[in-house]
């Protein structure tokens, strides 16, 4: 499949909007009649939108997903690639949609030229992608960590075969953890509290407290003790973040072999695209008649 990778040009990312691990929907399956896309779109993805006409061209495309950004600022971009593998150009990524699913096949809806606009209906009509740039030359080039991180998104799923030994039944289906379960949601919830709730609430409090400090140290207190709280506390507040990223590292490990060594990166991925995981709404506006 083809897939791009780019950064989000229109944009700060809301590191806290959505809650943690929240429970995603299933993905739409194929046959489906409700088409979906996104929430809130930047300006790049609204000119998207305007591609997508009942007599716009479409090109049967495969996308492959990769991070480009570095750990603490994770952006994404879709490869896109012709069905005989040749590499057609990728664009940027700034958001997905909570049924956002590349294992469909997709029409690229617009012109296959760098510098065109363009958006993405699946073969079944499930899902819409707008992407956040105009078409670029070239691949995508991920991090090094990058497939391990869409795999633990769920953007890159492994094909498991149709008929296996029971012995290999629990392997393939993989009952022991899964990017899907409880407790990488959970891990992954620890760390987005530790690592924004938490200290955007200490911030908070001791901001004005450094403006107090002056008046209280003219009083007679001790400097020391006026600086154990910023002290101390950010120091435990470092503390406590760095233990909840070793434990989403312990936890994707266990999901694939070798996976903590790539703890740091895993998790500011999880907790990046968990803020920009928009909520599914209806798509309302026309389809491409060729994208079918």
């Amino acid at each position: 499949m083809i897939r791009e990778r780019s950064a989000d040009e229109e944009g700060m990312v809301d590191v806290v909007s959505d809650p943690p691990g929240a429970a995603r929907p299933p993905f739409p399956q194929p046959g489906a009649t409700r088409v979906v896309t996104g929430r809130r779109r930047t300006r790049g993805q609204k000119r998207a939108e305007a591609v997508l006409t009942p007599d716009a061209p479409c090109h049967p495309v495969l996308l492959r997903a990769a991070i480009v950004g570095k750990a603490r600022m994770p952006r994404a971009a879709l490869e896109v690639r012709a069905p005989n593998g040749e590499v057609i150009g990728h664009v940027a990524l700034p958001n997905t949609s909570e049924a956002f699913d590349l294992q469909q096949r997709f029409w690229m809806v617009g012109e296959a030229v760098p510098g065109s606009v363009v958006a993405f209906v699946s073969e079944h009509r499930t899902q819409v992608i707008l992407p956040g740039s105009r078409l670029r030359t070239g691949p995508a080039v991920g991090q090094e960590w990058s497939g391990l991180a869409c795999r633990m998104l769920g953007w890159e799923r492994p094909a498991q075969p149709a008929v296996a030994p029971g012995g290999f039944q629990a392997v393939f289906s993989n009952e022991r953890r899964s990017v899907d379960g409880p407790e990488f949601a959970q891990a992954v919830q620890r760390f987005r509290t530790a690592a924004v709730t938490i200290p955007m609430v200490f911030f908070g409090i001791c901001f004005p407290y450094l403006f107090v400090i002056p008046f209280l140290a003219q009083r007679g207190y001790s400097m020391v003790s006026l600086l154990a709280l910023p002290v101390v506390g950010g120091g435990l507040m470092t503390l406590w973040s760095a233990h909840c990223r070793k434990e989403v590292g312990v936890v994707a490990d266990q999901i694939e072999a070798g996976a903590a060594q790539w703890d740091k990166e895993i998790a500011f991925t999880q907790s990046y695209w968990a803020s920009m995981r928009r909520p599914s709404e209806p798509w309302t506006g026309p389809l491409p008649d060729a994208a079918r």
